[in-house]
């Protein structure tokens, strides 16, 4: 029977059952794959989870030395539209063969997409999901989403640190000859990378714009947390001209996704922002409460709202997204010609209840397949 990475870490002692469930938590909330969550609590090693992982895989895994200096014929070795698309880098090239760095190289539809395009042989080793866009970032200058920054950060010290200890570079990664992998990570949150809504034709259809119905049939079909997101976009967007969610993680606000009459300013999805007493975000996170403000008040004393529209609206209304009582998420909207009615500020906390309880579900459906 093929075991899931949560049995795993908790058969080899690496983390504990309530250590695991926080993982789960965090990769429902924050994106990413379990991995880099257990990595950014600080539960796991960088080194025993691509040990482990490359155990199950039954491949070779790649380490932090393979992807430092990749020479330009390694990476040119690839489209590059490949890469984007995938999240894969290559870190080798030896004849007719690359070695490509990959969070899930059992997927051999890449594999053999890659393969067909480069005409190629591609030999698949195991990376952490940091390691590849860090240098996805470092070498295609394909952006990383600002939930990756910080720690991304820890583990480059550690890399730092290895170098400095003058410890060789590991050779080239060879898959090794044991049999059939035993491995499947639970995908549930996995999605697409959607940083900005588009309204669709049935968006635009009458409708009356606090009707709860089909708010509810879309939280019904959810499958990840880039579905709540959307949906909440799209409810935002009945009333208001912009809508911009963030995620609160710690001491910091990240662009996740938005929708309405214009882009941001700034590419949302890398935008990081302080939450302190310095903004509206921290009174916020605090109050946990739906708060309005005028425009040109709001936007006076947080310039970061300059980085989302060159307009000042008349209104903007700033909702949190409480889970177990903390502030997960806000959602910031624009209206740019009358206010919002209190209706339509009842309808959104009303939404954002309802997130809440989709973010519960989908990590009860998370910790169903990791049991």
């Amino acid at each position: 029977m093929k075991k899931n990475l949560g049995q795993l870490l908790i058969e080899k002692g690496l983390v504990t059952e309530k250590i695991l469930a926080e993982g789960l938590q965090r990769q429902v909330i924050f994106g990413g794959r379990l991995g880099t969550n257990l990595l950014e609590m600080g539960a796991i090693t960088e080194d025993a989870l691509m040990k482990l992982l490359a155990l199950q895989f039954n491949v070779a895994y790649a380490e932090p030395q393979h992807f430092e200096k990749i020479p330009r014929p390694v990476l040119d070795s690839v489209p590059k539209k490949l890469l984007e698309k995938y999240r894969i880098v290559p870190i080798a090239l030896d004849g007719k063969r690359i070695t490509l760095a990959m969070t899930d190289p059992h997927k051999l539809d890449i594999v053999d997409e890659v393969a067909f395009q480069t005409n190629m042989i591609i030999q698949p080793v195991i990376a952490s999901e940091l390691r590849i866009v860090q240098a996805l970032e470092k070498y295609y200058s394909i952006r990383r989403e600002a939930r990756y920054i910080a720690v991304s950060q820890d583990v480059a010290a550690e890399q730092k640190r290895m170098s400095a200890s003058g410890q060789a570079p590991a050779p080239v990664p060879a898959v090794p000859d044991s049999a059939e992998a035993e491995f499947a990570e639970a995908e549930l949150v996995e999605a697409e990378l959607v940083e900005l809504v588009e309204l669709t034709e049935e968006d635009m259809e009458p409708f009356d714009p606090l009707d709860i119905t089909g708010i509810n049939d879309a939280f019904f079909g959810i499958h990840n947390r880039d579905d709540v997101a959307q949906t909440l976009i799209r409810a935002g967007l009945r009333f208001m001209d912009d809508a911009f969610l963030f995620i609160i993680k710690g001491d910091e606000a990240l662009g996740w996704m938005s929708g309405g009459s214009a882009k941001p300013v700034v590419d949302f999805g890398s935008m990081a922002l302080p939450v302190n007493f310095q903004n509206v975000l921290f009174n916020i996170r605090e109050s946990r409460t739906l708060e309005r403000f005028r425009g040109v008040d709001l936007f006076e004393s947080n310039p970061w709202l300059k980085e989302l529209s060159m307009k000042v609206p008349g209104e903007v209304v700033i909702c949190p997204l409480l889970l177990k009582k903390h502030t997960v998420s806000v959602i910031v909207g624009f209206k740019f010609t009358s206010g919002i009615t209190e209706e339509e500020a009842a309808f959104l906390v009303r939404v954002m209840q309802k997130a809440s309880v989709a973010f519960e579900i989908l990590i009860l459906k998370s910790r169903i397949l990791m049991l």
